[in-house]
């Protein structure tokens, strides 16, 4: 009884197979339909927080990096007025 409890708790390792073989093109949207069902695909609204996070973060950056670049820009312009 305990081997057959071990053989359903072990996790069953994918088959090898050879590096060199082809398989036909039905083979692989098969095995890509089934990649594809073992994805955790994002709910709507995960998405949709996630996008958003994604464009608040570009705004914060591209704030930011106006602001250096306005600051440097001044700093190089009072360097050469003043050196020249």
């Amino acid at each position: 009884m305990a081997d057959k409890v071990a053989e359903k708790a072990a996790p069953k390792e994918p088959v090898k197979k050879d590096p060199g073989k082809k398989i036909s093109p039905m083979e692989f949207f098969r095995q890509v339909r089934q990649e594809t069902q073992k994805v955790t695909w994002p709910t709507r609204k995960e998405t949709l927080v996630t996008t958003a996070m994604v464009f608040v973060m570009v705004i914060a950056a591209s704030i930011f990096f106006l602001t250096v670049d306005y600051v440097l820009s001044h700093a190089v312009q009072l360097v050469i007025t003043r050196g020249g």
